[in-house]
């Protein structure tokens, strides 16, 4: 197709669709007119739409293999992610859902292209490679005609990772309630929105409740967990560790569900698989006295690992056992208290400190200056951390005698929920999603 026939198309289809603006700059135009000439110029579709086909599949034509999308990461995989050999190349917003909405008012959901690496092949105008260039292979997702198809879709919205110049086949896509440009800062704001997505759905994107608060008794080995917030009396007890053990909690075996651990020494790891009272499930030795330990998905993999900080250097290992750390760097100052979240949502924990009442909060496990920095709570108070809303992103807390202080996002401002829980002699700590 000749650049003067594809401008004349672009035309057209600013008046058909409505996307005036940002359809006839996208890579949208292109694969869509490459892939599906006729069908998206002449029909008031969407154009990922224009692109739906059926071919080599034996599914009945009204199965979800057959219809225009790509099925979603979590289906594939388990984790609501771009899969390794992927990149997210574009994304698109969905109104109406009332998936994201917070309190009544109305807020978007969002999709992510996680589109295959091309692996060194070039690609034409559209920026698509052919599907013989993907590691992946063209199918009903995990072999199932009531799954979407996955590395099918030769398509790109385009707003992601525009440095990569030939992505191949859509392989799956991500959903999240935070803006894309949050997630991956190679994304930009220019809005695309198909509301035919709204309803799409899986149980896997429905994410881990939010998290919750407990604590423990530095006396015995008593801990007690609140399920909600809105009451102040412990919803169950359970006995794990000694006396004066550092509690932390943690997803030990990638369930999804995280569980308690107390670090003895600083050094001395003891984990359990359960919230219930037992011995330990896992015992290694990581760290050494005087360090503080910290613990999170450092590489994203669904699994927590140990961390300790001394000093100001931090020593980070992806699982949960002895050995060499994986991460080592500099970050904040000797006397800092750390805290560790997933502040972007992007399912990676990463690191942070909390120095008098300012936090400063880093987007990546390196050394180097922060990348936020936000004043919240007062100096006496103690710090904690947790995915309050269930967004997917860690926001700040704090804990003043009995009161809990918790700020839905990773910035300064007023507490979006308060809540009266435990004793003040006793060690507060976040279980649940954080």
């Amino acid at each position: 197709m000749s650049e003067r026939l594809l401008e004349r198309a672009v035309n057209a289809l600013d008046r058909r669709t409505g996307r005036r603006g940002f359809l006839a700059r996208s890579a949208v135009v292109a694969s869509a007119v490459v892939a599906a000439p006729k069908r998206f110029l002449l029909e008031p579709r969407t154009a990922y739409a224009a692109i739906c086909s059926c071919n080599g599949s034996s599914c009945d034509c009204s199965a979800l293999c057959c219809d225009a999308y790509a099925e979603f990461c979590c289906t594939i995989t388990g984790a609501n992610r771009c899969p390794p050999g992927s990149v997210v190349a574009g994304w698109w917003k969905a109104d109406g859902s009332g998936f994201c909405d917070v309190g009544g008012s109305p807020r978007p959901r969002y999709y992510l292209d996680c589109n295959a690496d091309c692996r060194g092949c070039g690609c034409g105008r559209s920026g698509v490679c052919s599907g013989g260039c993907a590691s992946c292979r063209c199918g009903c997702a995990n072999g199932d005609c009531n799954n979407r198809r996955s590395c099918c879709t030769r398509f790109r919205y385009g707003q992601c990772n525009q440095n990569v110049a030939c992505v191949g086949p859509i392989i799956c896509r991500v959903v999240s309630c935070t803006p894309p440009w949050l997630i991956n800062s190679s994304c930009t704001t220019a809005v695309a929105t198909d509301n035919a997505t709204r309803f799409h759905n899986r149980p896997c994107l429905q994410g881990a409740p939010p998290a919750r608060l407990a604590r423990k008794d530095p006396t015995s080995n008593r801990w007690h967990l609140l399920q909600n917030t809105a009451t102040g009396g412990a919803s169950f007890e359970l006995g794990f560790g000694s006396p004066n053990d550092v509690p932390v909690f943690g997803d030990w075996n990638g369930d999804g569900v995280k569980t308690p651990g107390i670090v003895r020494d600083g050094r001395f790891w003891f984990l359990r698989n359960s919230n219930t009272s037992g011995p330990a499930d896992l015992e290694f030795e990581y760290g050494k006295i005087g360090d503080t330990p910290v613990v999170g998905d450092w590489n994203g993999n669904g699994r927590d690992g140990p961390g300790v900080v001394r000093g100001k250097t931090w020593y980070l290992r992806n699982h949960a056992s002895g050995g060499p750390a994986d991460m080592t760097f500099a970050f904040g100052d000797v006397g800092d208290t750390p805290v560790v979240g997933d502040w972007n949502g992007d399912g990676v924990t990463t690191i942070g400190v909390r120095r008098g009442r300012l936090w400063h909060l880093k987007s990546s496990n390196t050394g180097g200056p922060a990348d936020s920095t936000f004043a919240f709570g007062n100096a006496d108070d103690i710090p904690v951390v947790g995915d309050w809303n269930g967004d997917g992103r860690t926001g700040p807390g704090v804990v003043r005698g009995s009161t809990w202080l918790l700020r839905t996002s990773p910035d300064g401002g007023p507490a979006n929920i308060t809540a009266d829980f435990g004793d003040p002699d006793h060690m507060p700590v976040v279980w649940g999603s954080w």
